[in-house]
């Protein structure tokens, strides 16, 4: 859905045909032209000219209270830009600004303040964010390290709160499954390490402030640093939840589940 953002002057069909096909913004310039013309046949001499940098500082500063997410990216479909207004007039604006989140694409007029010039343009616009990859190929049970980690921009709409956005988040994982080089990483495609394996012996610890106890105990699940399966005790037969700590341990938070 198109939002209309600034209504003003520009007919909502000329704007709209342009962000919806993605027409170069030149058919449209040609009305500019006449417009400045006409500009210049007040006797003022056109002798104030705006080109591509106060354009595109005038439309980032527009196109940024709308594209909130990431490092705001633009492009136009034209590059030759260039707006002339009569000695005296005031600076540049944005009117009739419409931008389409799902096409990425915007209209607008460019205007000068006391004057009657002004310019349709179009283009491109999103906002990029810069994310971590991973540099190689990594098969499940290979720990990621931060060697194997590159950073790449991407278009900010394609990532979502499953996105990898820290190399955190990867350093020390592991894949479940097959996880493509130079890609956006899914969190739920990671795993910690496996340090348990299911129907292995295990210890299980319970540390205090003031001791430490422990017993043995069987895995009744596959688990990875950080992740809490359940375990049984050899010698209560009593089944509990524990953290994986390491290698073949398993800790409880529970007084009483070691003596039971």
């Amino acid at each position: 859905m198109i939002r209309h953002l600034a209504p003003r002057r520009l007919p909502v069909l000329i704007l709209g045909a342009a962000l919806l096909t993605g027409v170069p913004a030149m058919a449209q310039a040609a009305a500019a032209s006449a417009t400045v013309s006409a500009a210049a046949g007040t006797g003022l001499a056109p002798d104030v000219v705006y080109g591509m940098p106060h354009v595109e500082a005038v439309l980032s500063d527009a196109l940024s209270r709308v594209i909130t997410a990431g490092r705001l990216q633009m492009e136009l479909d034209s590059r030759a830009v260039e707006l002339r207004a009569p000695q005296g007039a005031g600076g540049l604006a944005v009117e009739n600004l419409y931008y389409s989140p799902v096409q990425g694409r915007f209209a607008a007029e460019i205007v000068v303040t006391g004057s009657q010039v002004r310019l349709p343009v179009s283009g491109r616009a999103f906002g990029v964010v810069q994310i971590p990859v991973l540099s190689r190929r990594i098969i499940p049970g290979d720990v990621i390290g931060p060697g194997d980690i590159d950073w790449q921009d991407v278009r900010a709409d394609q990532t979502t709160s499953d996105t990898a956005a820290t190399d955190a988040q990867l350093i020390g994982m592991t894949p479940k499954r097959g996880v493509s080089t130079n890609q956006p990483v899914r969190l739920r495609d990671l795993q910690s390490p496996r340090m348990v394996d299911k129907g292995s012996m295990v210890t299980i610890t319970l540390s205090t402030q003031s001791m430490t106890l422990t017993t043995q105990g069987k895995a009744l699940q596959d688990g990875g640093k950080g992740e809490v399966i359940r375990v049984v005790n050899t010698q209560s037969n009593r089944i509990v939840e524990a953290t994986v700590a390491g290698p073949n341990v398993v800790a409880v938070a529970k007084p009483g589940i070691i003596a039971q």
